[in-house]
């Protein structure tokens, strides 16, 4: 047995909005636009309340210049190292001796 609790209610809406937002969302009616655009308000919301709360612990400025370099020093080192690029001079090969096949 499925129970499902929904409020009914009269509300008065921008028709111009509202048909803008079906087109937007791709939903079929106006019921599932409108429980769409209040769960993203409340996810928003929710968001925005632990974001606060994350800089509460961790000071004013939590994601500060260098942030990431200081949590993981060695996770740049390998960007850091640069290879030369085709078209910079490079030293010449050394040559295999003794792999060539035969021609046949």
């Amino acid at each position: 047995m499925h129970i499902v609790c929904m409020k009914r209610t009269n509300v008065v809406l921008d028709e111009q909005l509202l048909e803008e937002a079906l087109k937007v969302t791709g939903e079929r009616t106006y019921s599932a636009v409108l429980n769409k655009a209040l769960s993203e308000l409340v996810r928003q919301g929710k968001f925005r309340e632990n974001l606060k709360r994350m800089q509460a612990l961790a000071g004013e400025d939590f994601f500060f210049p260098g942030y990431l370099e200081q949590i993981r020093p060695n996770a740049y080192s390998v960007l850091k190292e640069k290879r030369p690029a085709a078209h910079e001079v490079r030293a010449p090969r050394k040559k295999k001796s003794g792999t060539r096949r035969a021609a046949r």
